[in-house]
């Protein structure tokens, strides 16, 4: 018994993506994709897109957009992608705030979004995505200069 509940749990862990891959890197990447990559290397982390246009790849809930050939913008609505101290898709704004205080929240089109990062251009932003009080999107970008 102990020896078949060891091999499913050796199993399960096997099946199950890495921590890295899940993880948000705030104004630095997310499901294994960092700034700065090209499409050749994004297809090698994230597979075949669903789709593409305008710039960019989809993928299941992801979607990177590219400029000059670079990854310049990685975007998720998957909820099982955190930062290391658990933000993410489904966190309530409170959450956002406690775990980023230097983010800077404030309406945004008909959303609210905190922002880490000073949003000049050329720098690199974490932009939480909230409505009715909850994260429905992460995005990490490089903003144009």
């Amino acid at each position: 018994m102990r020896r078949t509940l060891a091999l499913v749990l050796v199993g399960a862990a096997l099946a199950l993506p890495t921590a890295a891959a899940a993880t948000i890197r705030p104004q630095h990447g997310m499901s294994g994709v960092v700034l700065g990559m090209t499409k050749a290397q994004v297809q090698a982390r994230l597979g075949r897109p669903t789709g593409q246009g305008g710039g960019r790849l989809y993928f299941a809930r992801v979607w990177v957009g590219f400029r000059a050939g670079r990854a310049s913008e990685i975007s998720t609505t998957r909820s099982t992608e955190r930062t290391a101290s658990g933000i993410g898709v489904d966190s309530p704004e409170a959450a956002v705030r406690r775990g980023f205080p230097r983010a800077l929240c404030r309406p945004w089109s008909v959303f609210r979004r905190c922002r880490l990062g000073s949003g000049r251009p050329g720098t690199r932003v974490t932009d939480f995505t909230i409505g009715r009080g909850r994260v429905l999107q992460v995005t990490v970008s490089l903003l144009p200069r």
